[in-house]
């Protein structure tokens, strides 16, 4: 047994087979992904990794398995590996790269993280866990984690949420988690929540300008996926620093230099040709102007059952409300660097 103390939940207590599945060079790597990629560039302390947001997610899920007696065993080592599959700058290459989920399972399935993991599992049945309704559902412990710990290192004030309240007002049918009506409250917290960290740090602009930035660098490089999935941060770094192609180095220097791009377009409407632009950009500027199409956010907390019947969206006027408004915040965006983007401006007839 070992405690570890976390700024978010306090003294995080690792079992012995935690303990051997932490100290895998599999789970190690994470120290070296940042939880909100390059997120960094406008908000300085946002530096935690995917390490410390796992065990987070380990301790949330343990003490649900605690308050609900008819939880599947072997929840909280499902949610301590969930991320364990993420690629350098976490979400950010997977504009090319297929899902982290994918990798997460791949990785589980290989060397000596398997092997810890068959001294208590099979890895059917391990897999089967990352699918659970705590670990990957539609109000689980890695949204309570990650909302309120991406607050805390980004120093914004949105993500305050009774995690206590709400843990303890979760109830496991056996399917799913029900929303206890004494949890409704800090359930409405954490949505409204996420609501706010959504513009202002998840979809920053200077995050998402940076973020362009590298996944052109990435895909020039051709890095092939049996590479990028096992890389680190200061590997991928590294290599693109190194690169023989000289658009490369320039993009990777202008993103540790933060000399980032301009934005020459930034709007809400919908974009109905899509390639097209993308193709126009490509053959008129080639890594000087780049165009950012990010998903809309889901809020995939909206659909989380209520103890008694309905769905938090049916029983919240407040989640109502969020919901319909969670487009307004959406925006893609052509970025260039900064002595085309007349010219850009000029070929989109702005």
């Amino acid at each position: 047994m070992k405690l570890i103390h976390d700024p978010i939940h306090g003294h995080i207590e690792l079992d012995d087979f935690a303990l051997k599945l932490v100290d895998t060079p599999q789970f190690q790597r994470l120290r070296r992904i940042t939880q909100l990629g390059l997120a960094y560039l406008a908000y300085p302390s946002a530096r935690h990794t995917r390490f410390e947001h796992s065990l987070g997610t380990f301790y949330i899920a343990r003490v649900l398995a605690s308050h609900n007696g008819s939880m599947e065993e072997g929840v909280e080592y499902a949610a301590l590996l969930h991320d364990i599959g993420h690629y350098p700058f976490s979400h950010t290459l997977e504009a090319i790269y297929p899902r982290h989920e994918d990798n997460t399972r791949r990785i589980l399935a290989e060397g000596e993280i398997r092997d810890v993991i068959e001294e208590r599992y099979s890895l059917g049945e391990f897999l089967k866990l990352l699918k659970h309704p705590a670990v990957s559902g539609d109000i689980d412990a890695d949204r309570m984690d990650y909302l309120v710990r991406d607050a805390y290192y980004t120093g914004v004030g949105y993500g305050v949420v009774d995690l206590e309240r709400l843990i303890r007002n979760l109830i496991y049918d056996g399917r799913s988690l029900l929303i206890g009506q004494k949890g409704i409250m800090a359930a409405q917290s954490l949505l409204l929540a996420r609501s706010m960290m959504y513009p202002t740090v998840y979809q920053h602009h200077v995050s998402r300008i940076a973020s362009a930035m590298l996944v052109k660098a990435v895909e020039l490089e051709g890095i092939p996926y049996e590479e990028i999935r096992f890389m680190d941060e200061v590997d991928l770094i590294a290599r693109l620093r190194e690169s023989e192609r000289e658009e490369v180095r320039e993009l990777v220097r202008a993103v540790d230099d933060r000399k980032l791009y301009k934005r020459v377009l930034y709007s809400r409407e919908e974009l109905g040709r899509l390639e097209e632009l993308r193709a126009l950009l490509e053959d008129e500027f080639g890594h000087l102007a780049l165009l950012d199409y990010p998903p809309k956010p889901k809020f995939e907390e909206r659909n989380a059952h209520v103890e008694g019947g309905g769905r938090l969206s049916e029983v919240s006027p407040l989640v109502r409300a969020l919901v319909e408004l969670k487009d307004t915040h959406w925006r893609w965006g052509v970025y260039a660097r900064e002595d085309v983007v007349e010219r850009v401006r000029e070929c989109l007839e702005l």
